[in-house]
């Protein structure tokens, strides 16, 4: 046997197929470096991402490889072999699978082993969930030999792959839809999430029984020697497809706690992120001390920096401000390096920890609205932290000469109550100018 599934090594398209999925999966994971390179989950959905284009290029591979006894004209020769035909087939499954199978693995392992120099935050669902992706890769490939050995002619392998890609590439697009368990178990990609959010593991084993039952579909494809033993090969597939369904949950993204608990300074508690995120704390330590010790002097100014676990993707019901609790500043840190920092350069962190100090983006969705609270937010944190007042809008810059002139005490409760209108969706600019607190 080992001699057979060397000669077929040899004679078929095993190499080039690891050699171009490796390259075309590890390409694309590349592309997305920033987004996994420090998280386990993040890697999780980046690699089962590229089943995009691998699988395409897996399911024309193994249709190519399934029909090549008949394009060669030598079935007849090949059948009149003492040997059973699932003996017979078993070297070019084992040579096609293992070349698709050791090509996700290589990537996995490669990616794996950047991940964990880095990473600081799992929800432990990773592991299952790569190896369904593993299992798909390997499910597409046992289906295209099925396939190939049921429709020989040269265009099926081409006309395969293009299918998949366009199914594939069009569950993707969503345009606000509700989740639907059909399609969320029988295509290979998890749902798109963020680092606040996590897909629940029944999902990756439903889809597990999905996958399990197309491949079971594809050997007996392979194998089959009738039209009635084709049918029938099919069984596996609809019962798989029902029995995954059946187990898919109706909502598989909900929030991960876990992800936005808060990881605080080593000996400074009032500055915190998220410990899906621990890796941007020391970037953040120095502006954020910067921006407390400037407010110090303010009324009710700010106490706490902490990371604003809230996803910009989901709608989590996020709470407006309370003009009794404004004592923490809450930033968010989308942007970070391959190694989990944040990829801002500190003066832009110390700007938007100082803007997040007083004002609240989501008060002003107008552009007009949130050019006057920026204008306002300028003026204040330019005036407390000492910053350069080149860059001032020429209202800006007005309203900062309006602090300035003011005596200490009533200047620093100006800014104070110009704060309270900015974190509670009031007008701050005509507050610290003095021309009253309504919009």
């Amino acid at each position: 046997m080992f001699r057979m599934v060397r000669l077929e090594a040899k004679r078929s398209i095993a190499l080039p197929l690891f050699l171009v999925l490796a390259a075309l999966t590890r390409v694309f994971l590349w592309m997305d470096i920033q987004q996994w390179a420090a998280s386990w989950t993040p890697l999780l959905y980046s690699m089962r991402g590229t089943a995009w284009i691998a699988l395409p290029v897996a399911l024309a591979a193994g249709i190519w490889h399934g029909g090549r006894e008949r394009r060669s004209e030598v079935s007849e020769l090949f059948a009149a072999t003492p040997l059973p035909r699932p003996v017979r087939l078993l070297p070019a499954l084992l040579v096609i699978v293992g070349a698709v199978a050791l090509a996700e693995a290589a990537v996995t392992v490669w990616a794996g082993a950047l991940a964990s120099r880095y990473a600081t935050y799992s929800d432990g669902g990773w592991q299952l969930g790569l190896t369904v992706g593993l299992l798909a890769a390997v499910a597409v490939t046992l289906l295209g030999l099925g396939v190939g050995r049921a429709a020989s002619t040269p265009v099926a392998a081409p006309l395969g792959g293009v299918l998949l890609f366009l199914l594939l590439t069009v569950s993707q697009i969503r345009d606000g839809r509700p989740a639907n368990r059909l399609v969320d178990t029988v295509i290979p990609m998890l749902p798109v999430t963020d680092d606040f959010h996590r897909v629940l593991p029944s999902l990756s084993a439903a889809q597990g029984v999905w996958f399990a039952a197309l491949g079971a579909t594809g050997i007996l494809l392979a194998v089959a020697a009738s039209t009635r033993a084709r049918v029938l090969a099919l069984t596996p597939a609809l019962a798989g497809v029902a029995v995954g369904t059946l187990l898919a949950p109706s909502g598989a993204i909900v929030p991960d706690p876990q992800a936005t608990a808060l990881v605080c300074a080593p000996g400074n508690s009032r500055i915190c992120v998220t410990q899906v995120h621990t890796g941007a704390l020391p970037g953040l330590v120095a502006p954020a001390r910067k921006v407390l010790a400037a407010f110090a002097k303010v009324p009710g100014g700010p106490t706490r920096v902490e990371e604003e676990g809230v996803s910009w993707m989901f709608d989590d019901g996020k709470p407006a401000a309370d003009a009794n609790d404004l004592g923490t500043v809450r930033v968010q840190l989308p942007y970070r390096t391959q190694e989990g920092g944040i990829r801002w350069a500190p003066a832009v962190v110390l700007d938007v920890v100082a803007r997040s100090a007083t004002v609240d983006g989501d008060c002003f969705p107008g552009e007009q609205e949130w050019s006057r609270a920026s204008d306002a937010s300028d003026a204040m944190t330019t005036l407390l932290l000492g910053t350069p007042t080149d860059e001032l809008s020429p209202v800006a810059r007005k309203a900062y000469d309006t602090l300035r002139a003011l005596p200490a005490k009533e200047r620093y409760q100006r800014i104070a109550d110009g704060r309270k209108a900015g974190l509670t969706c009031g007008d701050p600019l005509a507050v610290i100018t003095g021309q009253g607190a309504g919009r």
